[in-house]
């Protein structure tokens, strides 16, 4: 008995170690379970990331047929965006213009002079006024800092008050209006003025504006080309007929100065053929009556004279004129041409800057030396754009101005550089004025185009490869996968083959390529019925050279061509990715619509992908369930385990104090 060992009392058996070898190995089937849980969950991140790739290229395919499709979106391209930029909307049409930008709109910007740096606000009440919108406030007295933040605080979106420090000495404030337009002047009021005149804003000076009236009695007929020529004034509207001649006295002649500006509205009429007056034939000759002498009751009459006449010819009419040099101006007897009107049947606003031209208005001339255009003229106004009230600024950095612009030959005169009414559905921005025309052309928003159609191809190889990956043991589809980066590549290496054998991803793969080979109807017939023909293709031949790469059916694309067909058959190519074949304005055929429809049974609720995923849950869910259970059938087992070879060492423990107390009962040596 003393050679028998006791596992747990005489350390020659180890019982934990044997425990655990037995429960080790009673945890392999829940290593197995957990291995499959972790693959189930595997397979699933694997279908959540096919589905992102799916539905990318579904919203690729819905971005080239759907309401916002690209092929109906508009691009304005200016020859010069130094002056003028545009941008159209989806509905503006397809057209070229020709604007010139004559004038931006600007704002009034007034500066004072240069001002010691102790220079004082006086306290009061500030009022100033931005065409009908007035802001007022009382000021407490400060500095020109602080007097600058009281302007902007009181008003931030009308009024804005900049102090800059131009010297060591001394400063200057700079108060300009932030709302461009003739009609919104900045004028200051009370003590806002007696501050302007103080900074050297302005210097007073009484309103010299002068409007010239029309009146028949007053305007001299001083010329006419044809014996019809007539002028005629109702409503304050003077219209001269072709061939006349009108001078409208100013009196007394207006004294001008520089800054004023001559303004008046203008229209024309140009009379067709038909209208035009023909000239009178001039009449023959006066023959006297025949003459008789009477005696004593007998009449003796003369012979008839005798006259000759030349064979009546008509009177040709005059050569056309068209002479657009119609509106002068006499100062001192001297005249002097203003600019040349335009031929437009409504009213045009001019405006001349008159003080650059003369010192001083004798009269107004309008010479219509037209034979085929009557001439319309009203509001003849002489203004200084300066003046604001009793006062006239005397460092303005800009003053307010409309901006004008010319199109098709009519002047456009807005408050505001970006004007939406002129050219329908696009929005025009000026940024200067200058000489040049501008052409301003309406067009496909090709870029827009091109871009969805890479989009397109891109997401759809992106697909295929993806479907690859997960289909085929061949690392070579990651190694040639161009767009992958090395990061994409280390991780499609662990999804290589997950799916081998997969029927739905075969069938998927299948689809697209049948769809992406289809031809589909289109108003070009033959020229565009394929992908091919806009430079998208399978072609894996180049110069000779196999792509191996596209013989698994990724797309590729001819930039130059898919360049030309952008730009000469868009409308085309919009009805080839989609297009309404039945006229119910409802799009039914195409090759985007179709690849759309077909993949909503992927991607949407409850569909192929979402079924697979919540198949995929349920074993999870179930798999984790027996895991639980067994997890729980372990612990039971390794208590048992426990208990038995517990009870085990007992007993040996005892067995063990029953031969050592056999052992001392024995006679000693024996």
């Amino acid at each position: 008995m003393s050679d028998i060992t006791i596992p747990g009392v005489t350390g020659k058996i180890d019982t934990k170690g044997m425990i655990k070898a037995i429960m080790d190995a009673e945890r392999v089937p829940l290593e197995r379970m957990q291995g499959e849980v972790d693959t189930y969950k595997k397979n699933k991140r694997v279908w959540l990331d096919l589905n992102l790739n799916i539905s990318k290229f579904k919203e690729s395919a819905a971005d080239l047929w759907g309401h916002n499709n690209p092929f109906n979106a508009k691009k304005a391209k200016s020859s010069n965006e130094s002056i003028l930029t545009a941008i159209a909307t989806r509905k503006a049409i397809i057209d070229e213009k020709q604007l010139k930008v004559k004038q931006i709109a600007t704002a009034d910007r007034f500066m004072s002079m240069s001002l010691p740096r102790d220079f004082t606000v006086k306290a009061g009440q500030y009022t100033f006024q931005i065409g009908d919108k007035e802001f007022s406030f009382k000021f407490k007295g400060g500095d020109l800092e602080d007097f600058a933040e009281a302007i902007n605080t009181k008003a931030d979106k009308y009024l804005k008050a900049t102090v800059v420090n131009n010297t060591s000495d001394t400063r200057v404030i700079l108060i300009e209006s932030l709302k461009t337009g003739s009609k919104n002047k900045l004028t200051f009021k009370g003590t806002a003025a007696e501050f302007g005149e103080e900074a050297g804003m302005f210097k007073r000076q009484p309103t010299v504006n002068r409007e010239i009236s029309l009146e028949s009695s007053s305007i001299e007929k001083t010329g006419s080309t044809t014996n019809n020529g007539i002028f005629r004034v109702q409503d304050g509207e003077l219209t001269v007929d072709p061939g006349t001649s009108v001078t409208i006295p100013v009196k007394p002649p207006f004294t001008v100065t520089r800054n004023m500006v001559l303004e008046y509205e203008v229209k024309t009429s140009v009379l067709k053929e038909g209208d035009v007056a023909a000239p009178e034939t001039p009449p023959g000759p006066d023959v006297p009556d025949v003459g008789f002498i009477e005696y004593k009751g007998i009449k003796v009459y003369n012979e008839k004279s005798i006259v000759i006449l030349p064979d009546e010819e008509v009177t040709p009419p005059p050569a056309r004129v068209d002479d657009l040099n119609v509106i002068a101006i006499t100062s001192k007897g001297n005249r002097i041409k203003l600019p040349a009107i335009v031929d437009t049947q409504n009213f045009q606003k001019v405006t001349v800057p008159i003080g650059e031209l003369a010192d001083s208005i004798d009269s107004i001339i309008i010479d219509n030396k037209n034979t085929h255009r009557t001439v319309s003229a009203r509001n003849f106004k002489i203004t200084d754009p300066t003046q604001r009230g009793d006062y006239v600024p005397t460092n303005a950095l800009s003053e307010s101005k409309d901006a004008i612009i010319e199109l098709n030959g009519i002047e456009i005169i807005r408050e505001t550089n970006e004007i939406d009414d002129v050219v329908p559905e696009v929005t025009l921005y000026l940024h200067d004025a200058g000489d040049e025309k501008i052409k301003l052309q309406i067009k496909n928003d090709e870029e827009a185009i091109k871009s969805s159609v890479i989009a397109f191809v891109g997401n759809y190889n992106r697909l295929l490869t993806e479907i690859d990956i997960l289909t085929r043991n061949e690392p070579s589809v990651i190694e040639t996968a161009r767009f992958m980066t090395d990061a994409e590549r280390e991780k499609a290496y662990e999804r290589l083959s997950m799916l081998n054998g997969d029927s739905t991803l075969r069938q998927l793969k299948s689809r697209l390529q049948t769809y992406i080979m289809n031809s589909y109807r289109t108003s070009a017939g033959q020229a565009m019925t394929l992908l091919a023909q806009m430079g998208v293709s399978t072609n894996s031949s180049a110069g000779g050279n196999i792509d191996k790469t596209l013989l698994r059916g990724y797309l590729q694309i001819d930039e130059d061509q898919l360049d030309n067909a952008i730009a000469t058959k868009a409308d085309v190519m919009k009805e080839l990715f989609g297009s309404d074949t039945d006229n119910d304005l409802v799009v039914d055929s195409g090759l985007a619509y179709s690849v759309d429809q077909y993949l909503k049974s992927y991607t949407q609720t409850g569909g192929i992908v979402a079924t697979r995923v919540s198949t995929i849950d349920i074993s999870i869910e179930r798999k984790q369930k027996d895991i639980t259970s067994y997890e729980r059938h372990l612990e039971d087992y390794e208590l048992q385990l426990r208990k038995k070879y517990g009870a085990m060492e007992g007993m040996l423990d005892q067995l063990d104090k029953s031969s050592q107390s056999l052992k001392n009962l024995s006679p000693q040596g024996k």
